[in-house]
């Protein structure tokens, strides 16, 4: 009898350190389910935040703010500034300037043709939403690269083909599959606009946006 109730006490114990391997088995698991949504949810989230497109194609151009203390001409033409008032300039930097949308004058302030008229900024050149102009600046068309996005265009030169680019403009004539890329300021910019200018270029955009990234490129 004595022996009896000992198998039965044996038998009892390790049923219950059964269970209890049953249920650490059990938490086991629901962790490592809970890991791999946790991380799936995490993956989704990240494709969010920096979706990447490429497409094949790309016209490539340049555009820089020359200086007109490096375009000296003889001949003078006056025009009115908003705000400002009427001043002389070196014709060629004003046909520049016309061009490319700003120009620095001779006096540190920017001046810039838009809206059929020419203007002021003591801050500097600016693209088209009021911002300060800087190197890696793209003018874009909109509807298919959309504003602020990461632009990189492997196919050009060095440096620029190792650059990454903020789609923060927009140009006259910029549209469809078609770049323009800001080199800088002055002669040596304007020697940049050259030599990048090229067709069939690759470019990969990222950005947060679901929707509208190189639609027409894929």
């Amino acid at each position: 009898m004595k022996f009896g109730l000992g198998r039965y006490a044996s038998f009892k114990f390790a049923g219950v350190v059964n269970k209890k391997r049953v249920l650490l088995a059990f938490v086991v698991v629901c962790a490592c389910l809970l890991f791999v949504v946790i991380e799936a949810a995490g993956s989704r989230t990240m494709q969010q935040k920096g979706q990447t497109s490429c497409s094949d194609g790309w016209y490539i151009t340049g555009y820089y703010v020359p200086r007109e203390d490096e375009l000296p001409d003889t001949t003078t033409q006056e025009i009115n500034v908003t705000r400002v008032g009427n001043l002389s300039f070196s014709q060629k930097f004003l046909s520049e300037t016309r061009t490319e949308g700003w120009g620095i004058t001779r006096f540190g302030w920017a001046l810039g043709y838009y809206g059929s008229g020419w203007h002021r900024s003591d801050a500097g050149p600016l693209d088209a939403s009021g911002n300060l102009l800087k190197e890696g600046a793209i003018a874009i068309d909109r509807s298919l690269i959309p504003p602020g996005a990461q632009v990189q265009i492997s196919t050009l030169p060095t440096p620029w083909a190792s650059k990454v680019f903020r789609a923060t403009d927009i140009g006259v004539g910029i549209e469809g599959q078609h770049i323009d890329v800001f080199t800088g300021m002055g002669l040596a910019a304007e020697q940049e606009t050259f030599r990048i200018t090229s067709e069939n270029n690759r470019v990969c955009a990222t950005t947060s946006e679901a929707q509208g990234i190189l639609r027409d490129g894929d």
